[in-house]
């Protein structure tokens, strides 16, 4: 296996973080989306579980890309 240069890998830990910063963004909005739908006096149900689906989305993204920061800080 070949060793990345210390650049590289300052490189892809700045890339990494600024990915985790735009997941971070969109699932802050995702998650405001969500419960301002489940606030709602009238449910929308099907909207509700699409806000749903897409906050559980990307906060697996987030995550992923946190494990891959960590790996790399390592």
């Amino acid at each position: 296996m070949m060793h990345a240069s210390p650049l590289a890998i300052i490189t892809m830990r700045r890339e990494l973080a600024a990915r985790y910063q735009t997941t971070t963004r969109q699932w802050l909005a995702a998650r405001n989306t969500y419960r301002r739908l489940h606030e709602a006096p009238v449910k929308n149900i099907i909207a509700l579980r699409d806000a749903a689906q897409r906050l559980d989305q990307l906060d697996r993204g987030r995550a992923s890309l946190m494990r891959d920061l960590k790996a790399l800080s390592d």
